[in-house]
């Protein structure tokens, strides 16, 4: 999808905190809590929160709020009066690059190293500043399957040893590549981006936020709320640069440098429950943070941060991501040992970009190569996608057995199963090969969400549950909350007669009320589809639209409270209604086990027996269907089998079309089709 854009502002009913005018003066204060969970009340006043302990929190704030907060009850003590003129003083010392010292120092690398690096200009900020990314491989100029790292520093302007730490680790990557061994394996066997700065302008003001007055960092749009003075979701040209070097390049690994104290931030940022990762996340986190001298925490038990670049990147495309925190000292020897702990630590974790699951897909009737959503089904993982470009992707991921379901639009999804991954290891499924298929076609990718008020402690749902087809696992928009899906760069809904997609609803008790848009823009301008209530089909001709990429669902803000506040959305469908609603068809709709056929391959007249395993959601029978398809994608025999809840069931194929005329030697598909699940098996005819 292509990201960047001018921002496009939405009126939003800022609370006045956390947003004081440019010209304000920023004190650092303290504020006293008597236990840590206090500091999640404070949310309510939106306040740059930089620091917090058990009995503690630091924040950047003007006279107006600190008034506020003191009116309020809470005791606030003032650290530093003036914020920017501490940060003016630690930056005038000169121990921090300029942003054209930074310019220098790449430019003269990517000249001296050109075997091994590329400096790229990804893009622009508000005052036309380039937004640099060094690119370090063995074939600089070749894209390859490897694993892909990326370094960021300086998202917020002022903290500049994040720049520091980015360049330190690059020089020791380009002056050691032919002198150490375990340098020159990192490089040949990975891509790695340095991005020294992600906020130029802020780096030349020596200020947090950017010149549009917004904090960076709370300005992607995964579970955004508008902290920091952000006015919409990835609402910055400097967002929406990153997002879009995001996209173009499939990243497996990732950390992003600060500077407020001394920790290893894991997500989630947003919200207390841990991402279907977490144990191999902490895990690495634990190994930074002991050879860096840090401590591993994760980011909501530190305090909550809506919009972090972190669970951007994690929730939308998911790469580990991690914001390490480190102190910003003044003398160049204190900088230098900071620098080089995080070089140490870089040096280990980043071999870990190639442990865990790699492949390619591919069309199996072109051999082109394919952007595909990876699922992690059973364990659950956080699904991955394939490169946009070049069709491979590579999952970090902890030993184990793994089954995965891999799904393109447009065409059949396919499980593998039974992925056994070593310990320090990677392990490949190859290249599979998916079969066009035109009735597959949902909801994509995440591309932003609204946080929303629910309850955080029980609502665990994630944006991802709204992908794919119907499943029974949803995602809660929360009270007004929303969600913008894309259906795919190369399948968007188009209009045809009647309807052409259907919204699919949780069913959590209760049917709840939502507005449906639709664009070619994922900010937008939006143009309505209309509004229901549950599941419920639309029409995109309403919207006065041949054709859409990107669908925005917005709860109605009828507050039902519990678990599942707001929508409860489990998929987007894309095809003429069928009149069925969702409850008949998780009633009657079975699901696939086991599929294969035997004798395979067979000669002309062997019968192929189906053995189907399959559990009912509900009670009765259910009818199965099972398509034979040549290789051009012809379905050439339809065979169907009435089943019950449980059991394995068998029908016969004898190599005949559906004119019972006998087809040729060749590869065949077969599919089931149970109105809930897909399997296939190849099937070889011989004659």
């Amino acid at each position: 999808m292509s990201i960047i854009r001018w921002s496009v502002v939405l009126s939003i009913a800022l609370l006045g905190f956390g947003y004081a005018d440019a010209g304000d003066v920023i004190r650092l204060a303290e504020i006293r809590l008597q236990h840590h969970d206090m500091i999640y009340e404070l949310n309510q006043y939106r306040l740059t929160i930089i620091d917090a302990g058990d009995d503690y929190t630091r924040v950047l704030v003007n006279d107006s709020e600190i008034a506020t907060l003191r009116s309020a009850g809470y005791d606030v003590a003032i650290l530093i009066e003036d914020y920017q003129a501490y940060k003016d003083d630690l930056f005038q010392r000169g121990f921090y690059r300029t942003y054209e010292q930074l310019y220098a120092v790449l430019d003269s690398f990517a000249a001296e190293h050109s075997n091994i690096c590329r400096l790229d200009t990804i893009g622009f900020s508000i005052q036309g500043r380039a937004l640099w990314a060094m690119r370090v491989t063995d074939n600089v100029q070749v894209e390859e399957n490897e694993p892909e790292i990326r370094l960021a520093g300086n998202i917020h302007g002022d903290e500049h040893i994040g720049t520091e730490i980015t360049l330190y680790f690059l020089r020791h990557l380009l002056t050691n590549y032919t002198i150490l061994p375990e340098v020159q394996a990192l490089v040949d066997s990975n891509e790695i981006w340095i991005l020294p700065t992600l906020n130029p302008d802020g780096k030349v003001a020596n200020t947090r936020r950017n010149m549009n007055y917004v904090d960076l960092n709370r300005d992607y749009g995964y579970f955004w709320d508008g902290w920091g003075g952000s006015p919409a979701p990835s609402s910055q040209i400097e967002s929406q640069v990153v997002m879009q070097h995001l996209e173009d390049n499939n990243i497996s690994l990732e950390y992003n440098y600060h500077s407020a104290a001394q920790y290893v931030n894991y997500p989630w940022d947003y919200h207390p429950a841990d991402p279907a990762d977490s144990q191999h996340i902490i895990s690495l986190s634990e190994t930074y943070a002991t050879m860096a001298n840090l401590v591993a925490i994760n980011g909501y038990d530190w305090y909550q941060t809506p919009g972090s670049m972190q669970d951007y990147t994690i929730g939308t495309n998911g790469v580990l991501a991690w914001t390490i925190e480190t102190m910003e000292p003044s003398s160049s020897s204190a900088i230098d040992q900071i620098c080089f702990a995080n070089r140490e630590a870089l040096m280990n974790v980043c071999e870990f970009a190639a442990w865990g699951i790699t492949g390619i897909v591919r069309d199996s009737l072109t051999d082109s190569l394919l952007y595909a959503r990876i699922e992690f089904t059973d364990p659950q993982r956080i699904d991955v996608y394939t490169d946009p470009l070049y069709g491979d992707f590579h999952k970090m991921i902890e030993p184990g057995t793994y089954e995965l379901r891999i799904s393109v639009n447009g065409y059949a999804p396919k499980s593998v199963s039974d992925v056994n991954v070593m310990s320090q290891s990677t392990v490949s499924i190859d290249e599979v090969l998916l079969i066009p298929d035109s009735t597959y076609h949902h909801a994509f990718k995440v591309v932003v969400n609204r946080y929303a008020d629910h309850e955080e402690q029980a609502n665990k749902t994630q944006p991802r549950h709204a992908l794919g087809p119907v499943d029974s696992v949803w995602y809660s928009l929360g009270q007004s909350g929303y969600i913008v899906l894309d259906m795919g760069p190369n399948t968007p809904i188009t209009d045809g007669p009647g309807d052409d997609f259907t919204i699919f609803e949780g069913d959590d008790g209760t049917a709840e009320g939502y507005q449906v848009y639709a664009s070619n823009d994922w900010s937008g301008s939006w143009l309505s589809c209309g509004a229901d209530t549950g599941t419920a089909s639309f029409d995109l001709a309403t919207a006065g639209m041949s054709e859409a990429r990107y669908v925005r669902i917005i709860d109605d803000g009828n507050y039902t409270g519990g678990q599942h506040a707001g929508f409860d959305l489990d998929a987007i469908h894309v095809g003429q209604s069928t009149g069925i609603v969702k409850e008949q068809v998780l009633e009657i709709a079975p699901f696939v086990t086991s599929f294969y056929a035997l004798p395979n391959p067979f000669q002309q007249l062997t019968r192929i027996t189906f053995q189907i395993t399959q559990v009912l959601s509900g009670e009765g029978a259910a009818v199965i269907s099972i398509g034979i398809y040549d290789v051009t994608g012809r379905l050439v025999r339809n065979l169907t089998q009435v089943v019950n809840a449980g059991g394995t069931y068998g029908v016969i194929w004898s190599g005949d079309d559906d004119n019972n005329q006998k087809l040729p030697a060749g590869v065949y598909f077969a599919k089931t089709n149970t109105g809930a699940d897909e399997q296939y098996e190849k099937i070889i005819l011989l004659r």
